[in-house]
């Protein structure tokens, strides 16, 4: 696709997004709590196990509670669909799917799209709402419900329970038995997935779609992060162990798969190509798109599925 369809597409999509963003919060107590949080040698959650009290509602939906506890009650329980493959679906290898930042519309029709397809090619599919989507999202009028916000405790909180939740559920799907589990993550999932990637030995593949690798430039320069930068009012927060290229896979690269968009305004090309080569250059396809345009192309999600089957299985 053309820059001049796929770039106004992408300022559109970032101009929505900020009417999205939560203002009014920010506190330097939140912006001290947030560097102490980012610092935490733990900060990763190397804790995390297979959880203990994951249970199915029917056949398909399941749920548990995050093992990262938050200020409320409806975001600390995580809900997420699996789709088996056939009655032996443990003998058969996992994808584990991560949505984008508001991106509930493609959880619900994308991603059971995505996992049928992947169910054709012999593979399993599972998917979780991140925090603050969906059913997750907090209620009350003081409550905040969303990802980012200007209450940058919130948002390093945040990102700390999306990656502990990922790693419960590769936990218990290891735990099932399940011969290679692995992560497929669009825009903010593919950033998640990409962390997840670096310190979870448990994850034996990664696709990386359209990933916010450099989130120091998240905040710096789009502006849907505004209420962020107002907060901060120049106070020197270390943002760089959010970056991907601060980190190194445990994977092979022949196991990583980044997808890159040549006209993506999220996620800027020079930042893709910082990833790849700190990451060892990894298998890359850099393709004529946009971040949402991206998201967009059947074309695109089926030429993964299939780099997927034949490299997994």
């Amino acid at each position: 696709m053309h820059a001049f369809v796929t770039k106004p597409l992408d300022w559109f999509s970032i101009q929505l997004a900020r009417l999205s963003v939560h203002s009014g919060n920010g506190t330097d107590e939140g912006i001290a709590a947030a560097q102490s949080l980012l610092d935490h040698p733990d900060f990763f959650c190397d804790f995390v196990e297979a959880p203990g009290d994951l249970r199915f509602r029917n056949e398909r939906e399941f749920e548990f509670r995050s093992p990262v506890e938050t200020a409320w009650p409806e975001n600390n329980m995580v809900h997420g669909r699996l789709f088996r493959r056939g009655r032996r679906w443990q003998d058969k290898p996992v994808v584990i799917l991560l949505h984008g930042w508001n991106a509930e519309t493609g959880y619900r029709v994308l991603f059971p799209y995505l996992a049928r397809r992947l169910m054709r090619a012999g593979l399993n599919a599972a998917m979780i709402e991140l925090p603050y989507h969906s059913h997750r999202k907090p209620r009350g009028n003081e409550a905040i419900r969303n990802f980012i916000s200007d209450d940058l405790m919130n948002v390093v909180e945040a990102v700390r329970q999306a990656i502990a939740d990922t790693r419960a559920v590769l936990a218990w799907l290891a735990a099932q038995g399940c011969p290679r589990v692995g992560l497929w993550g669009i825009s903010l999932g593919a950033w998640l997935a990409g962390h997840v990637a670096c310190v979870d030995d448990r994850a034996d593949f990664a696709v990386l779609m359209t990933p916010v690798s450099r989130m120091d430039r998240v905040i710096a320069e789009l502006d849907f992060c505004e209420p962020i930068r107002r907060t901060l009012n120049g106070a020197n927060v270390r943002l760089d162990r959010l970056n991907l290229d601060a980190h190194r896979p445990r994977l092979s690269r022949r196991n990583i798969l980044i997808v890159q968009s040549a006209h993506d305004l999220f996620a800027p090309a020079e930042t893709i190509e910082e990833l790849w080569r700190a990451w060892d250059k990894p298998v890359i396809w850099r393709l004529p798109h946009g971040h949402i345009s991206a998201m967009m192309s059947t074309p695109m999600m089926e030429r993964t599925v299939n780099w997927i089957a034949r490299s997994q299985t």
